[in-house]
């Protein structure tokens, strides 16, 4: 009987390997510093009480019984195959030695030192989707990497490099801040725009469904937020902009079928939006129909993209222009797909998001005394250890974003003879939204504000539609509608004179102040009364 040289266990005199921790029985005993160990070190015979046997070292033992099965799996045959996405590195590794040292090198490496080693890498795709300058100096790059066919890569402890040119002056290597993917570190804004025109009316719960699951499935701790507009012959706003999933998915449920299909409206205003934002924005939009009553046309949309950088995905079917669909979505950096069965629209949806969590960021720190909106000239390496790519003499320039402003106040109240529509963008325009009114507190509040205003009719921030014949409220911003006021009678969804009304305005009449449901713009509906009497009220959130 002998005793194993690494785990001290006993085993037969003829076992070439232990029974317990599978070393070669005349292997020599690794030291606690193994990775340096050289092949040629003496091995240090240990005395026992036993004699030449060594002393039993119970406190590797685990170690090297997971290393005797993986030498057992090896002998055997057997393989392990980890299942990644193309580019990944393997989940839970730790950099080699090399690899440090490697990044350690290509750290101390200027803009054409790391171009050199890009050849020796497989080529990687850069592309540069958008940028915003709302930190300034601070800059932040959103860029696409992938393989050859298109198929996006994630990158392992990724290396950045930018050169900027600023309006004709020199070409400058700027200091990298920061580079990471979105997917887990940063959050993206959605604007989710749905056709609910009449043609929907057998396919919109199946809509309702897949939208709410898709809204469930995002990651808010990271950032992520949403904007539900839904469109018919008019836009409506189901959902303010926000990572509160109650308030999504109550948007989601106010919709109904109604009306024609103002698609290209509605991507105007869905890009506007999201173009007004920081970080990375898209625009996801799905229709079953043709546009036909748009004041937009399609090639407004694609303009408006491109200058806001904003890519645009749209889901048809069968009855939608799937060729101006299809430039729309090209021209302007998206994809498009046609769908036979709206339930595959959820695995869709998916599809797009991965694709926009993939990104890149890069923050990099520019010239603090150059104009933060200025023509830039980008030239940008994005690699790994494996992958590498990069893109040269990139021009842009930096869109304006929304600035939140600060208000001594929750409450605005603003006198001014204007459309619904145009008191909507305008308190959108100031990081507001018209005022919701949820309790008889808060109406008594709002009732006082417009009477020291001297304004008699009040836009306030919501809408009607009709289901099952009955007209309901909804607010813009997905709270819920528990409280009402409604005058006598109303509301009515349409005029006298057959004019659509579903524009909700707080108005003072026969003496009490009371709610209604009114056409867009009343200023030049012809009733004089209107005039030099209509306000809206802006709601701070912030």
């Amino acid at each position: 009987m002998q005793y194993c040289g690494k785990c001290g266990g006993e085993i037969s005199d003829d076992a070439r390997f232990c029974e317990h921790c599978g070393a070669r029985i005349d292997a020599p005993e690794y030291p606690d510093n193994w990775e340096e160990y050289e092949e040629d070190t003496p091995v240090q015979a240990q005395q026992t009480e036993q004699g030449n046997a060594p002393a039993p070292k119970k406190s590797k033992a685990p170690l090297m019984i997971l290393l005797a099965i993986l030498l057992a799996l090896l002998a055997g045959g057997g393989v392990f195959l980890f299942m990644r996405q193309k580019g990944s590195p393997d989940p839970g590794s730790k950099p080699t030695k090399k690899e440090k040292a490697d990044k350690k090198k290509e750290d101390d490496m200027d803009f054409d030192e790391l171009e050199g080693t890009l050849e020796a890498l497989d080529q990687a795709q850069i592309r540069l989707v958008s940028a915003d300058v709302s930190e300034f100096p601070k800059v932040r790059l959103y860029v696409r990497c992938e393989d050859s066919s298109g198929q996006t890569l994630t990158l392992s402890s990724p290396t950045a490099r930018i050169r900027e040119t600023i309006a004709g002056g020199k070409d400058i290597e700027r200091t990298i801040k920061k580079v990471e993917q979105l997917k887990g570190n940063q959050g993206l804004g959605v604007e989710l725009l749905t056709d609910k025109s009449g043609s929907m009316r057998y396919d919109l719960a199946s809509m309702q469904r897949v939208m709410t699951e898709f809204i469930d499935s995002l990651d808010y701790k990271s950032g992520d937020k949403v904007e539900i507009i839904s469109f018919d012959s008019f836009i409506m706003y189901m959902c303010d902009f926000t990572d509160q999933k109650d308030l999504l998915k109550n948007g989601v449920s106010n919709m109904t079928a109604y009306g024609d299909t103002a698609l290209y409206d509605a991507l105007v205003t869905g890009i506007e939006n999201a173009g007004a934002r920081t970080g990375a924005n898209c625009v996801i939009a799905f229709t079953d129909g043709v546009d036909n009553v748009s004041m937009h046309t399609y090639e407004e949309a694609i303009n408006l993209a491109l200058q806001k950088e904003i890519p645009v995905y749209i889901i048809g079917t069968s009855g939608a222009d799937q060729g101006i669909l299809q430039d729309i979505c090209t021209r302007t950096g998206g994809q498009y797909w046609n769908v036979n069965d709206i339930m595959d629209i959820g695995e869709i949806y998916e599809k797009i998001y991965a694709n926009q969590k993939d990104m890149y960021c890069i923050e990099y720190e520019t010239d603090g005394d150059s104009d933060a909106y200025a023509q830039r000239i980008i030239s940008c390496i994005l690699k790994d250890g494996k992958y590498g790519g990069i893109f040269k003499d990139q021009e842009f320039t930096a869109i304006k974003k929304q600035e939140i402003q600060k208000h001594s106040s929750r409450y605005e109240i603003v006198r001014e003879d204007i459309s619904w529509t145009a008191a909507n963008e305008k308190a959108r325009a100031k990081g507001g939204h018209l005022v919701t009114i949820t309790s008889a507190d808060e109406e008594k509040q709002m009732e006082k504000m417009a009477a020291d205003a001297g304004v008699k009719y009040c836009w306030i921030g919501g809408y009607t539609s009709v289901r099952d014949n009955q007209a309901f409220g909804h607010w813009t911003t997905g709270e819920s509608f528990s409280y009402t006021n409604w005058f006598a009678g109303e509301p009515s969804r349409n005029d006298k004179d057959g004019t659509p009304e579903f524009y909700l305005m707080l108005w003072n009449v026969q003496g009490a102040w009371s709610w209604n449901d009114q056409r867009d713009d009343v200023i030049n509906s012809g009733l004089e009364y209107f005039k030099g009497n209509v306000g809206y009220i802006i709601e701070y959130e912030q």
